[in-house]
């Protein structure tokens, strides 16, 4: 099935997917934006068209994208489904619904996935040139399963097929690894600023640590990447840091501390884990 491609909704995921097809060799044949100037944008930098009418996308198109947020997704298919979707393509790009958001779909005729790209889109323009490196996930109908698969695979992206059933833990993972991430960052950052260090340089000096730390993770795999008080078994450590750690944090630094005990178990099987355990209640 050769597809023609287009999507709904002309935001950073949107355009970006839709540019990352393009000079992939898809065919990319636009947009529909409920704001046109979005729709318009996207197509100029895709080298594609944009559509006024979203029923002329729909006619136009095989394989419809529905690159919205999640809360509307549901709206955009209500809407579309009483066009003439009878062997057509419709997905979406959300990474915690599944495609069973597409209620009714076989009374269309039509088949219906969930495909994520696994990444963070923090730039509508630039955030294509980093795609060839991350993985896609994708469920759904069992018809064109394997199609969607081999075009990613083609296109040299890996791709991690889901049971539609484990599509909001499977988010929860990537959300974990991201925006908590980021999160928990953000607080190493506050314990140097109120140690009267500038904000800036808070992040440049940790900045390293956390590059480091990363390509380790990568290198070696996270239990071989260990280092620190916990794995070092240095229990006085953790008691100078239980005097000084904001009472909001405490449960957050317990949970951490008693996986990195665990990793540590693994690494070493030493028995001083168990103080260490002790000390977080676990």
């Amino acid at each position: 099935m050769k597809l023609s491609i287009g999507f709904i909704g002309a935001g950073k995921v949107g355009v970006s997917l839709g540019k990352y097809f393009s000079i992939n060799a898809l065919n990319v044949k636009g947009y529909y934006s409920r704001n046109v100037n979005s729709a318009r944008e996207a197509a100029e930098f895709t080298e594609s068209n944009f559509y006024v009418e979203i029923g002329k996308l729909v006619e136009s198109c095989n394989a419809i994208f529905i690159t919205t947020p999640d809360d509307i997704i549901e709206k955009i298919w209500n809407q579309i489904r009483k066009y003439d979707l009878k062997g057509k393509i419709i997905c979406h790009s959300s990474g915690s619904l599944s495609s069973s958001i597409f209620s009714c779909i076989n009374t269309s005729g039509a088949f219906g996935y969930s495909i994520h790209p696994m990444c963070a889109f923090s730039d509508k323009f630039t955030t294509y040139k980093i795609l060839k490196k991350i993985y896609f996930s994708i469920e759904g109908d069992f018809k064109y399963l394997e199609t969607l698969v081999s075009i990613f695979d083609h296109i040299g992206n890996k791709v991690i097929v889901l049971d539609k059933n484990k599509k909001t833990l499977y988010h929860l993972a990537n959300v974990t690894v991201s925006n908590l991430v980021l999160s928990l960052l953000d607080i190493g950052c506050q314990y140097l600023k109120n140690c009267g260090i500038d904000k800036k340089d808070c992040i440049g000096a940790l900045m390293p640590l956390i590059e480091n730390n990363i390509q380790n993770i990568k290198n070696k795999g996270f239990t071989d990447a260990l280092t620190g008080p916990v794995e070092r078994g240095d229990v006085g450590t953790l008691r100078r840091h239980l005097n000084v750690i904001p009472r909001e944090d405490l449960e957050l630094y317990r949970r951490l501390s008693m996986n990195l005990a665990r990793l540590s178990e693994k690494k070493h099987g030493r028995s001083y884990y168990n103080l260490i355990k002790k000390k977080f209640g676990g």
